[in-house]
């Protein structure tokens, strides 16, 4: 098990760790990025009219970057798990 402490030494981290950290981080950026792109999407849509052109404009392209960002998350976590020999879904 990877422990914090590892992370931050200069020590050679095993191919094991490095796709724990991986799965950590991709796992954290799949919650960040669907937490983006909610909001987005309730800026562009639903509530559209509370919101000014410009922020609209704004939030249609972190639409994009976000939903981007989704994918890249899943794909890197899709990675990890079959590394680590976990059930890949």
């Amino acid at each position: 098990m990877l422990h914090v402490a590892q992370l931050f030494s200069h020590q050679k981290l095993s191919a094991t760790d490095q796709f724990e950290i991986l799965l950590l981080v991709a796992n954290t950026l799949l919650a960040l990025s669907f937490c983006l792109l909610l909001a987005t999407i309730l800026v562009c849509y639903p509530l559209a009219a509370l919101f000014s052109f410009e922020l609209q404009l704004a939030g249609h392209v972190t639409m994009i970057f976000s939903a981007t960002l989704l994918k890249i998350a899943y794909v890197c976590r899709c990675i990890a798990q079959y590394e680590l020999h976990q059930e890949v879904r």
